[in-house]
């Protein structure tokens, strides 16, 4: 079964310490709009247009997302409860509850009925599929049940905004963490806090939950937490006006060795595009006559964004001549690089 999953695969520094950051995640395809209000952010995620329905009917029934927790019905935004194993289940009866014995817990019924409802979208899918319907009505039946890739690059500056309004807020003894990572570790290195160390090392993801003060929607927080702590724990590369950050670069190097960096830079955007064929669990490695093939086609099309994770690292009087409002140094949503999609329009 998935999980949210966060992986770095390309983390820059410049030479006035602005960074530059991609991350390939994978996270519940119900959450997508919500990371696309991110402007400051560039992305290319998995198509339901694109994957073939076969294929995607196969990752929904084998590997479907089913969500990480239960939570009660409320009003606004935001609920703050969630069932639990232990939660009697009632009935509304009139002006009194009658409660039900002898069932699973509500929790399990959940998790039947999700699965349930998924099977009922597969099949109608699948109905209107043999029909002759085309996958990119049908998949989106499937969507409630699907995971998803998707390639993410932003400036410190993009990430910064993005923490600030996606992750989890937990409260501990007064204080706010935006990870457990960091409030487990805020206790691990004082002295005298052992016990502390050892509560917050014992709660369940769901006892988390219930100290989250974060007004997100639960998984985009689960994912915007993931994000913050692998950002948190990379080192980035030092690199100098004139060098690129390429996303994969360690992939690629391993698979094509003495590449030119122009050849990288083009197997890099084709895997970024070709993050839009792939369903999760795929595991199929590009070729470079493919990735070339891709990256002439985007770029023949226009289809740009698969341009924007590729980035030059400007020189000082580029850096000194440019401006976002007052301050120097960014070029459209990136401080301190240039994209290949700018390099391209600008040519």
């Amino acid at each position: 079964m998935s999980k949210i999953e966060v992986k770095i695969v390309a983390d820059s520094i410049n030479q006035q310490e602005d960074r530059l950051t991609s991350v390939l995640v994978v996270m519940p395809r119900i959450i997508i709009a919500e990371m696309n209000t991110h402007r400051m952010l560039s992305k290319n995620t998995s198509s339901s247009r694109a994957i073939p329905f076969k294929k995607m009917v196969e990752s929904v029934q084998n590997n479907p997302f089913i969500p990480i927790a239960w939570q009660k019905a409320h009003n606004g935004m935001q609920g703050s409860e969630y069932w639990t194993e232990e939660d009697e289940v009632r009935i509304d009866i009139g002006d009194e509850f009658e409660y039900i014995e002898d069932i699973q817990p509500i929790t399990e019924e959940f998790k039947i009925r999700w699965l349930e409802a998924r099977d009922k979208a597969v099949n109608e899918a699948t109905g209107m599929n043999s029909l002759g319907l085309t996958k990119q009505l049908c998949n989106r039946l499937l969507e409630p049940f699907m995971w998803t890739t998707m390639l993410i690059t932003g400036s410190k500056e993009g990430w910064d905004n993005f923490f600030e309004l996606r992750n989890p807020v937990y409260e501990y003894k007064g204080e706010f963490f935006r990870s457990k990572k960091d409030c487990i570790n805020s206790y691990t290195f004082k002295q005298g806090f052992e016990d502390d160390k050892n509560y917050l090392t014992s709660l369940s993801n769901l006892q988390w939950l219930q100290i989250n003060k974060g007004q997100a929607e639960i998984h985009m927080m689960d994912l915007a937490e993931k994000i913050y702590d692998a950002i948190n724990e990379s080192t980035p590369k030092k690199l100098k006006a004139g060098e690129y950050h390429i996303p994969f670069e360690d992939k690629i190097n391993e698979l094509y060795p003495n590449l030119t960096l122009e050849d990288k830079i083009k197997v890099s955007i084709g895997m970024a595009a070709n993050t839009s064929y792939t369903v999760i669990g795929d595991g199929s490695i590009i070729t470079l006559e493919k990735a070339t093939r891709i990256h002439d086609k985007c770029k023949e099309e226009v289809h740009s964004s698969v341009f924007e994770h590729c980035c030059l690292c400007v020189s000082e009087e580029e850096y000194k001549n440019s401006y976002k409002g007052q301050e120097e140094g960014w070029f459209r949503n990136y401080k301190g690089f240039k994209s290949y999609r700018h390099l391209i329009e600008e040519s």
